[in-house]
């Protein structure tokens, strides 16, 4: 899979909309990152590496998870939210 440098900016609003602040500090955590580089990743003030790659995965995978939670997709999800 190839990824680009840094993360767009709908997916940037997407995954700031769909996830808590709580939620993502426990997926860095579950990756041994910190939350602030988690959150300069998201931001794209830093690039996509291969060390954070995969909790970008797992944090696109909460906000889905959190939209199931509703019945909707995640697009919808984010635009009720928004």
């Amino acid at each position: 899979m190839k990824f680009d440098k840094k993360i767009s900016p709908e997916l940037r609003n997407i995954l700031k909309a769909c996830t808590t602040v709580a939620q993502r500090q426990e997926i860095a955590n579950e990756h041994s990152m910190s939350v602030h580089t988690l959150n300069a990743v998201i931001n794209g003030q830093r690039s996509i590496t291969d060390s954070t790659k995969k909790c970008l995965i797992d944090l696109v995978i909460k906000a889905i998870e959190n939209a199931k939670e509703f019945n909707q997709s995640l697009i919808n999800y984010y635009y009720a939210l928004t």
